[in-house]
């Protein structure tokens, strides 16, 4: 899990929306598969904010159904 947030370190340093927003989401589906759906919804949000940004609406779609999955 270290890597991804040295990931996201890296992205908002750069800018790199897009890539910030795949990694807060792949992060949330981890955080889901642990059973932490509270840190899972903060990263999908995360990403659902990105994905509008950049408007990467695959993506966008992707985390919409992931934090669905949540409630």
């Amino acid at each position: 899990m270290g890597c991804l947030y040295a990931y996201i370190e890296t992205a908002k340093e750069i800018g790199a929306r897009g890539i910030l927003g795949q990694a807060y989401l792949d992060l949330g589906l981890l955080h889901k598969a642990k059973g932490k759906k509270d840190k899972a919804k903060e990263c999908i949000s995360t990403a659902i904010g990105c994905f509008e940004q950049c408007e990467a609406d695959v993506f966008l779609k992707q985390a919409k159904e992931a934090i669905a999955s949540l409630k």
